[in-house]
């Protein structure tokens, strides 16, 4: 709004002014315009949608004491208080105890084949059996279903990708969010298997003494071939392919003069080398086996041996940690932020549950009884389990279940809501609930 500039009237006194109150006195007086300063001023606007005049100028209200002011702000951080300590306490009774039974919510679908395992999806369940893969929601609604048929499949998953092999044969299956994506099939049986998460998968063909290493795209045409020479560069025991497909990571058995070595090796394959050496990095452990690799992220990647593990960072990977472990690994699982394993004792009858984070540190440590074959980490949980029985552990340390499921698991995956999951079992897949 512009400042209006306004003009007032203003008497000026003069002093030949006479007396006004004499008798007979008249006298004419002048006035003359004098411009008046100018104050500047902020104006607020009152809002369209005002349409009282009233509205405009709020009548204040009158203050009530301060001491009563003062009262009724005590009460109400007091009542604030109690809520909070209230919330808390059913909080930390709710997580920091240990429950030993569980309560079937609700049934969601009858038992399937026995050959039947999963695989956290995204936010849903990829299922794999000889009949073929289907992808369900976590309340047990089926999305898809592809009819393939794998004798022994195993299944591997990368973002969006997932590839189902025949362990031992030829077939391969690529399979994205709405369905198959295309088939491979190889000219060797498949020992190991990797997927991108573009769908590009690796394999390692066992032929012999030659051994070979190849990597198909979806539609299964052969983008990478590479026939490894045993006798010189070691027998290849694992592979892994990086998220974005460019990168390939093997472990090799190196047997000489009586001593068994490990050599970490990568290649990069996502530009090309004119000089035909595709190897970027990598190192030779000796008296270690590694038979376990992995990656975490496009530029962050795991070997895990029977002394051990180290971590590799970076676009020419480089060893970054090594941590060393005495006790038996028994198995191992991991994530995108955490590695987890089960250890054992010589000289002790327990097992150990140990967590680390990609930086080598030891997150947690506890010790606890009963031989588990599986162990698996699902949204910030270490799962354990064989038979009927379970143990559950917070990635915080917090022991969370320790018990019987009633039924024999294939698999447990954590839901939303207070201690609900849902479990795979001989008796079929079922949401349960955590109890006393």
């Amino acid at each position: 709004m512009k400042d209006k500039q306004q003009m007032r009237f203003h008497v000026v006194p003069r002093a030949d002014i006479p007396d006004l109150f004499g008798e007979g006195t008249a006298v004419r007086i002048g006035r003359k315009y004098v411009e008046k300063p100018r104050v500047e001023m902020w104006t607020v606007q009152p809002s369209i949608e005002t349409e009282n005049p009233e509205e405009m100028h709020p009548v204040k209200k009158k203050k009530k004491p301060m001491r009563a002011r003062t009262k009724k702000a005590i009460r109400r951080w007091v009542i604030v208080g109690v809520l909070t300590a209230a919330v808390a306490v059913s909080y930390l009774t709710i997580t920091l105890q240990t429950y030993t039974g569980v309560e079937v919510v609700s049934q969601i679908q009858e038992a399937e084949s026995g050959n039947s395992f999963y695989i956290r999806y995204g936010e849903n369940i990829l299922s794999c059996d000889t009949d073929g893969v289907a992808l369900f929601d976590l309340d047990g609604a089926e999305l898809w279903t592809e009819s393939v048929q794998f004798q022994k499949p195993v299944m591997k998953v990368s973002g969006t990708s997932a590839a189902v092999a025949e362990q031992g044969g030829n077939d391969i299956a690529v399979f994205g969010e709405n369905g198959l994506r295309g088939q491979i099939s190889t000219t060797f049986p498949i020992e190991k298997m990797s997927v991108s998460d573009q769908g590009v998968t690796a394999v390692l063909l066992e032929n012999g003494s030659t051994p070979m290493i190849q990597c198909y795209d979806v539609s299964g045409n052969v983008l990478i071939e590479y026939s490894v020479a045993s006798s010189a560069s070691g027998y290849p025991i694992d592979i892994a392919l990086s998220p974005d497909g460019t990168t390939l990571l093997v472990s090799y058995l190196v047997v000489q003069n009586g001593q068994v070595d490990t050599r970490i090796t990568y290649y990069d394959f996502g530009k090309t080398h004119e000089d035909g050496n595709y190897e970027i990095g990598g190192d030779t452990y000796e008296n270690q086996l590694m038979p376990s690799v992995f990656f975490v992220s496009d530029d962050k990647s795991v070997a895990v041996g029977d002394g051990g593990f180290v971590i590799y960072e970076g676009s020419e990977p480089k060893e970054s940690t090594k941590i060393d472990i005495k006790k038996e690994i028994r198995s191992i699982a991991y994530d995108e932020e955490y590695l987890a394993f089960v250890l054992k004792d010589t000289d002790s009858a327990g097992y150990e549950l140990r967590l680390y984070d990609y930086n080598g540190k030891e997150i947690i440590s506890k010790e606890f009884e009963g031989d588990y074959s599986n162990i698996k980490i699902d949204d910030g949980q270490v799962i354990l389990f064989d038979g009927e029985n379970a143990s559950i552990f917070t990635e915080g340390g917090i022991h969370r279940f320790e018990g019987s499921m009633g039924a024999d698991i294939r698999d447990i995956f954590v839901l939303k809501g207070i201690n609900k999951y849902l479990m795979m079992s001989n008796k079929g897949t079922r949401t349960i609930r955590l109890t006393k």
